[in-house]
């Protein structure tokens, strides 16, 4: 009987360093993949009216450091389910430190084709990050300005709360 249980013990202190073990490499999976994300920059508004009027417009300072690197960016938008619309058109103008303009129109989808919202939500609100630019190449070191503003033909915009952009290193070098 005895010998039973100390074969009973020995087994539950293995299967307790195995579970520790476990637990540790998990955990470090974890930390090791967040770390490797590579984001550069992440920021969001949340907009102060429970209206986006087309002259109001957000923006991001970015510092870019690394010209060698190849970069992938997203833009955040936060909408409310009484949004009127199934898409949201965005001007996106980016300033390079030498003061350089590129200025681009472009539209995503918040909806499908069946009024059910896209993203992720809780309650009413609903959040989409949409790729920007998946491959692009900064030129110059320094602070790159974006100035994002709705482009909806409407003064005002409602239902929009967040607006947010997202740089990351993309995987590999150029």
């Amino acid at each position: 009987m005895e010998v039973v249980v100390n074969e009973i013990i020995i087994m539950e202190i293995k299967m307790s360093k195995l579970c520790r073990y476990i637990i540790v490499c998990v955990l470090l999976c974890v930390v090791v993949a967040c770390n490797r994300s590579g984001v550069v920059f992440n920021d969001s508004v949340r907009l102060q009216h429970p209206t986006w009027h087309k002259d109001s417009v957000v923006s991001f300072d970015v510092n870019i450091e690394d010209t060698t690197l190849m970069y992938e960016s997203g833009i955040l938008v936060r909408n409310s389910g009484d949004y009127d619309y199934q898409n949201i058109w965005l001007f996106v103008t980016e300033i390079a430190p030498d003061s350089t303009c590129r200025r681009d129109t472009i539209q995503y989808y918040l909806a499908d084709n069946y009024g059910h919202w896209l993203g992720s939500g809780i309650g009413s609100l609903y959040t989409n990050l949409y790729y920007y630019k998946e491959e692009m190449c900064y030129s110059q070191v320094g602070t790159y300005t974006y100035i994002i503003e709705q482009a909806m033909r409407e003064d005002e915009l409602s239902g929009i709360t967040n607006i947010g952009l997202q740089i990351a290193e993309k995987n590999g070098k150029e």
